[in-house]
């Protein structure tokens, strides 16, 4: 077995484990699907043992595959640190980065920060919309960067935090216990609030839509302020929330991903390293702002 791995072929997988797809990997990068399936059977000779199985349609990753998806991004994240250490004087860009509002803190006060202090070349220009709107906005290239939250299951880049749906009331109040529910939601046509609204009418609950606005932190405000209720990522829930139960009659939710989308067709060192800053930060413990 060669011990020596190939970058190329790393990120062909990682690429492939990201978008679950042979065939959106080759589109992406502009390669036959034969020659992505012979990279990932070279890779597979060196690494000794096969990466992805078939679920029918469905493609997964094998236990090995799993193993070597951590390494690989951990090889790429650091071979794309060792060439860009070399070029950041030369980095001059204005790189445009779009995420739901309710993350800004810690976009600006975290993830951007090596950015601001290492390439005081690059300009980033912020915009705050739900997630419907920057995924428009990335389609139409209004956006070089994305941050995306969603409901599990819309895979459409690499995942980089996982918490479940849950239902949120006032801490103080009990909007919760009216007898039709106020709820604040994301605008018409935002993933979460078809998942919130089909939850209710499963089980037949009577709601009222007292707030909707493009803000997740308006929505935040209403919700700690006693004027209605609403379904965050458990992680999203901060102080004057609480979480309410399947005993008082809210239904279990599945859980909503945090996702890294970009532009397709565009490729610049100032959005890798952008890219590379947000990924490594928001797998971490994410700050929220309030």
């Amino acid at each position: 077995m060669q011990t020596l791995l190939d970058l190329d072929q790393l990120r062909t997988f990682l690429l492939i484990a990201e978008t679950g797809s042979f065939t959106k990997t080759a589109d992406s990068v502009f390669r036959t699907q034969s020659a992505i399936s012979m990279q990932i059977r070279r890779l597979e000779e060196r690494i000794g043992n096969p990466l992805f199985t078939r679920d029918g349609r469905t493609l997964q990753l094998t236990p090995h595959g799993e193993k070597l998806l951590t390494y690989a991004r951990r090889l790429l994240e650091l071979n794309h640190e060792t060439v860009t250490s070399f070029r950041t004087e030369k980095i001059q860009a204005n790189i445009r980065v779009g995420l739901p509002d309710i993350y800004l803190e810690h976009m600006v006060e975290d993830a951007l920060q090596p950015i601001f202090q290492d390439y005081p070349a690059i300009e980033t220009i912020i915009q705050c919309e739900p997630t419907d709107a920057l995924i428009d906005n990335i389609r139409r290239g209004l956006l070089d960067l994305a941050l995306i939250l969603q409901p599990a299951g819309q895979k459409r880049s690499e995942v980089l935090n996982s918490s479940r749906f849950v239902w949120v009331t006032s801490a103080e109040n009990s909007p919760h216990e009216q007898a039709a529910l106020p709820l604040a939601l994301n605008r018409p046509n935002c993933s979460w609030r078809k998942l919130l609204t089909d939850a209710l009418n499963t089980i037949q609950r009577d709601y009222r839509i007292v707030l909707s606005t493009s803000s997740t932190r308006s929505i935040v405000m209403a919700v700690r302020s006693g004027s209605a209720i609403t379904i965050l990522p458990e992680n999203m829930v901060s102080s004057g929330m609480r979480i309410l139960t399947e005993e008082e009659g809210f239904p279990k939710l599945p859980s909503g991903s945090l996702s890294l989308i970009r532009a397709q067709g565009i490729h610049a060192p100032a959005i890798d390293l952008i890219a590379a800053a947000i990924k490594a930060s928001f797998r971490k413990t994410i700050r929220i702002s309030n």
